[in-house]
């Protein structure tokens, strides 16, 4: 098994002495908060795990991600983990070339986008209680996010002075979007009519509470948001999370005429990659409906000048 041994000079470091400058680098590199943490609770898994991962290091990760079966957490892990790995190189705390990665991908995974009916869309927004507070919220929240397509993540982070009434936009921050590239989303007319109600109600003091905050005016986290989802899904019949929100709207956008150069700018995919996703699973529609139609088959089948298989003349029969 390859290994990376650290530097003589740096022997006594530990993971307490690496992986707070590790994760200060990210930060001033503009990374989100969720992130940040994400980083963090990763590398302290697996310094748990693995306390001689520094003198180990190939050992130590490919022992780690070998324990994770499942190809999404398997990816995630490795990601996190290739940052860190690159990062201890490039800064001179390892000799040698070989990273405890070499020769490693990430493993292909299977598309999990949710394809809700539009029915079923129409169901689910009829379950908040509108006369409540958190009913209203979570109605203009989800209004938002089929009008839009917004990350969770991102919609929870909006402020007030994000919205623009006047040109019926909303601005996605630098700060706050996923790909630290800003946008600005055209809303509908009943989308932003909710979110003005939804402003309404709340006290003076919480006018730089984010748009979508807790009952006590306090940021929300995507967790509890989507536990909330998942309930008014139950109550559909629908097994989902806020993250199909976002991938219902990409596929309702393009089923009613969006072209793909539009989609990837609202979603805020820094790649054509991921709305190939989207538009493969239309064409998956378009083909489908095509079988049903059936047209040409139709046509085929009642042609009038269609020659027919001629049919055997019966002349003598054996006694």
């Amino acid at each position: 098994m390859n290994t990376v041994p650290i530097h003589p000079e740096y022997r006594e470091l530990r993971s307490q002495d690496l992986v707070p400058q590790f994760l200060l680098f990210k930060k001033a590199g503009g990374i989100s908060p969720r992130t940040y943490r994400d980083y963090e609770t990763t590398l302290y898994l697996f310094f748990s795990r693995y306390p001689a991962a520094l003198d180990k290091p190939r050992e130590s990760t490919l022992s780690f991600l070998a324990g994770y079966d499942n190809a999404y957490s398997f990816n995630v892990y490795f990601a996190y983990l290739k940052n860190f790995w690159d990062w201890t190189l490039s800064e001179g705390y390892f000799r040698g070339g070989i990273h405890p990665l070499h020769g490693l991908k990430k493993r292909k995974t299977q598309g999990r986008i949710v394809q809700l009916e539009e029915k079923d869309v129409a169901a689910l927004l009829r379950t908040p209680d509108q006369k409540t507070y958190c009913g209203l919220r979570d109605y203009a929240l989800m209004l938002l996010s089929l009008d839009t397509g917004i990350r969770p993540g991102e919609a929870l982070q909006l402020l007030p002075g994000d919205l623009y009434y006047e040109r019926r936009e909303l601005a996605v921050r630098a700060e706050i979007a996923k790909t630290r590239t800003p946008r600005v989303l055209p809303l509908s007319e009943p989308t932003l009519e909710v979110i003005q109600r939804i402003l309404k109600v709340r006290p003076w003091e919480w006018r730089e509470s984010p748009i979508f905050c807790t009952e006590t005016g306090e940021p929300w986290n995507v967790t509890s948001w989507s536990r909330r989802v998942k309930a008014y899904g139950k109550k559909c019949g629908l097994d989902i999370t806020a993250y199909a929100l976002r991938h219902t709207a990409a596929l309702l956008m393009l089923r009613h005429g969006m072209d793909a150069f539009s989609l990837q700018r609202i979603m805020g995919h820094s790649t054509m990659d991921m709305t190939r996703h989207y538009i493969n699973l239309t064409s998956e529609d378009t083909r489908r409906a095509h079988g049903q139609a059936g047209v040409v088959l139709a046509l085929v089948e009642e042609e009038p000048d269609r020659k027919k298989p001629k049919k055997k003349r019966l002349r003598g029969i054996e006694i």
